[in-house]
């Protein structure tokens, strides 16, 4: 299998929750065909060690090429993640872990702690098995960067790099963003010419109340997807789009209780918000028809998430009164949305 990261036009980047993985699992096979997603493994709630999301994921890509990661937050830690994370013997449990693995394309782990020898001899050994490619993943500018370069300098070929700077949630902090990114891709782009950029970052908030309409009674909204306005502004030359899949950049644990029934349609350019409080899991029925009201195209869409708006305006709630469904929904007609917008950006430049 011959992956060249420089011509896939969208790199979407989700986490192994059961929510995402079903978002991505029940894309079209064609969309599935297009993309290299980029999937962080963690010990999400109510899973026991890596395995169950492991064995999710492997079944969600089937045989293609997957970049996998491994979470830094504290909150989804385990024994086995820690394992992993260890850079003794220059990261060997994790070698070992892709090692196994047939179509994961491991992101180069830097763990604080881990010497620039050890992330180099990573990065040389990970570069000669499996695929033949490795990703890096810059979440801090100042400390990543440099080693990111120097590891990249090591390497027989840079095109069996993908840099991935990911700019995390830029909603409050667009123009320091935009800096922090060009500044990296100079530093990068100054050593190593040929290197493959993508700029991943999220704006989807991590609470919507903010965006509801007042003369809505607080039940619709909208939010502007700002993800394209980053990369526009660093320059669409400079890396490859790509973003968080609609999911906040940050996780939170979740409190219990009843949630308000809510559904976010991701258009192209933003999210449409209905919300129904007070009601329980069957006012997603009049939360879904809401939303086909404002927004009849759905009715047009050949998407999963699109289907289930779909089947539940029309009563039929069957096995969709979670929270944790409508975020797969959303995760699902974004990354459909966002690939044909990638394409036909690519499509635009050719002619």
């Amino acid at each position: 299998m011959t992956i060249k990261f420089q011509e896939r036009q969208y790199y979407p980047a989700l986490r192994t929750r059961p929510s995402e993985i079903e978002g991505y699992s029940e894309l079209k096979q064609s969309t599935k065909d297009s993309l290299i997603p980029i999937f962080t493994i963690g010990a999400w709630p109510k899973m026991d060690g890596l395995s169950e999301s492991i064995s999710k994921l492997k079944s969600a890509v089937d045989e293609r090429p997957c970049i996998v990661d491994l979470t830094r937050e504290n909150a989804y830690q385990n024994d086995e993640l820690t394992k992993l994370l260890n850079p003794s013997g220059n990261f060997n449990a994790w070698c070992d872990f892709i090692q196994s693995q047939n179509n994961f394309i491991p992101t180069i782990q830097m763990v604080q702690e881990a010497k620039q020898s050890q992330i180099i001899r990573q990065t040389r050994f990970l570069e000669g098995i499996g695929l033949n490619r490795v990703a890096f993943r810059i979440t801090d500018y100042v400390n990543d960067t440099s080693k990111v370069i120097n590891a990249i300098s090591a390497m027989d070929s840079p095109e069996n790099a993908l840099v991935i700077i990911d700019a995390g949630y830029i909603r409050e902090t667009m123009a320091a963003s935009i800096a922090a990114c060009v500044s990296a891709i100079n530093d990068i782009r100054e050593e190593i010419p040929e290197a493959i950029i993508s700029i991943i970052s999220t704006s989807y908030p991590s609470t919507v109340t903010q965006f509801l309409e007042v003369n809505s009674d607080r039940k619709s909204g909208v939010i502007n997807i700002l993800e394209r306005e980053l990369l526009q502004a660093i320059g669409v030359d400079a890396a490859i789009y790509g973003d968080h899949g609609s999911i906040h950049s940050k996780v939170y644990l979740a409190k219990g209780g009843k949630y308000t029934p809510q559904i976010e349609y991701p258009l192209y350019d933003a999210w449409a918000i209905e919300r129904r409080p007070g009601l329980d899991g069957d006012g997603y029925i009049e939360t879904a028809k809401a939303l086909v009201e404002r927004y009849p195209e759905i009715l047009d869409e050949d998407y999963w998430g699109s289907k289930k708006i779909i089947e539940v305006s029309q009563g039929n709630n069957n096995g969709m009164k979670v929270r944790s469904k409508w975020i797969a929904t959303r995760v699902n007609i974004h990354i459909e949305k966002q690939l044909e917008l990638s394409l036909t950006d690519t499509l635009d430049d050719e002619f």
